[in-house]
């Protein structure tokens, strides 16, 4: 066969499986076989609802299942459920859709631990309709949603969690833990004030004040997260993740989009193929990635690199140890005093330490070496390249100097009791210089 007939063949049977399936009612669509055995759009469309009040005694939890429609929950201090039930009904004519409305009902349930409120969908063969719930029910309740093909929105109870196959999720106002299970739409967490999970699958997750931990996981969509009150731990495919102001620790995972982290505790990056910015960290920063460029500002604490081409400029580190490795990209860190290993290879690095209380180690192979050296420092030095030249700025002359084959320069040999700096390359130069230049 060629192409266009395979192509064809294919698309015959697509089309036959869609026929099948909607004429037997195992695919919800809004199109079908319509009264007069003709395939088409199933009809105009009708809206009903009816609403009821649930009295108490309620138990404590509240378990809502739904299918293509929508579910909206509000707590209120009060002792008694208001339910409102909507229902979209495509048919022919008024007189089909109301035969429908008078069988399609709520199904409510209730025992001493759970009352549960579902429909009797299932009753139907031909299911050209939605259903809908709206609630408002006891601040005290703790909520379950299923629902699927549609909205959910849940504020102001004591617990919320939502399980929507296909649909927006906003959870807002929640007193206990809350999770989130939802695709293909957004994902909004507002103002909950315990532990939140949020798992999404292609949906961009919006989670703005948890007070407890966080957890995210979701692909092909954008995470933001700001205002969490302990640690936040973030796990995407092909997501961008833009987190601020978090008290606990940070961990993200991630790949291929960029990484910005703003005001928050220790932060551990493992990405593939991801630009990271980390600003005003309070704690230790531990960076893997490659390929992207890697920007870190304001850091209290520890300050760590790995990965292969990536590019890392760093400002105000605050901690006592800076370990980088990278490839085939520059190095530019200042206003820094902390242990210093770099190993880098065709690459150039730029030092510029505010102080030397710690020792300073730079390999380098095909790269140069510029070390801007702080006024008064007076620690033993050691710098050597071969393939390239070594350019001393700095006043008086150094204690050792050669050229031959391997530049070699020394200074200050006679404090051995200082901690040194070391600085090698391979076919690059080395430039010391005085930090006010």
């Amino acid at each position: 066969m060629r192409f266009r007939e395979v192509l064809l063949v294919v698309f015959l049977l697509a089309v036959g499986v869609v026929i099948y399936q909607a004429q037997t009612g195992r695919w919800d669509l809004h199109f079908g076989w319509n009264d007069d055995g003709v395939f088409g759009w199933g009809g105009k469309e009708y809206a009903f609802e009816e609403a009821q009040v649930i009295d108490g005694p309620l138990p404590a939890a509240l378990e809502i299942t739904n299918s293509h429609g929508s579910v909206e929950v509000r707590g209120a201090d009060q002792e008694t459920v208001q339910l409102t039930f909507k229902k979209k009904i495509w048919r022919r004519d008024e007189a089909d859709a109301r035969e429908v409305d008078g069988k399609l009902k709520p199904v409510i349930k209730k025992t001493a631990d759970r009352l549960s409120i579902s429909t009797n969908r299932d009753e139907f063969t031909k299911r050209n309709f939605e259903t809908g719930f709206v609630l408002v029910v006891p601040r005290r309740m703790i909520v379950a949603v299923t629902n699927s093909y549609g909205p959910v929105k849940v504020e102001a109870v004591k617990e919320a969690m939502v399980d929507n196959r296909h649909g927006r999720v906003a959870v807002s106002d929640i007193e206990g833990p809350c999770g989130i299970e939802s695709s293909y739409d957004e994902i909004q967490v507002m103002n909950a004030r315990a532990n939140c999970q949020v798992l999404g699958h292609h949906s961009d997750l919006r989670i703005l004040g948890v007070a407890g931990d966080l957890r995210a996981e979701t692909s092909y969509g954008e995470v933001r997260f700001e205002d969490i009150g302990g640690k936040a731990d973030v796990i995407g495919t092909h997501a961008p993740v833009d987190g601020r102001r978090v008290k606990g620790p940070v961990s993200v995972e991630t790949s291929y989009e960029r990484i910005s982290l703003t005001d928050a505790g220790p932060v551990r990056v493992q990405a593939h193929h991801c630009p990271v910015e980390a600003v005003d960290i309070h704690g230790d920063v531990d960076i893997q990635t490659s390929y992207e460029p890697v920007k870190a500002r304001n850091v209290q604490g520890n300050f760590t690199v790995n990965g292969n081409n990536v590019e890392v400029t760093a400002a105000g580190v605050k901690g006592q140890e800076i370990n980088i490795t990278s490839s085939h990209e520059n190095v530019d860190i200042s206003d820094f005093s902390a242990k210093v290993t770099i190993s880098l290879r065709h690459g150039n690095t730029v030092l510029s330490p505010s102080a030397l209380k710690f020792p300073v180690d730079v390999r380098n192979e095909y790269g140069s070496i510029e070390f801007y050296w702080p006024a008064g420092e007076t620690s033993p030095l050691e710098a050597q390249t071969r393939g390239g030249s070594i350019k001393w700025g700095l006043s008086g002359k150094p204690s050792v100097e050669k050229t031959n084959g391997t530049s070699l320069v020394k200074a200050f040999v006679e404090n051995s009791d200082k901690p040194g700096v070391y600085l090698s390359t391979t076919y690059g130069d080395i430039r010391i210089d005085e930090k006010s230049r």
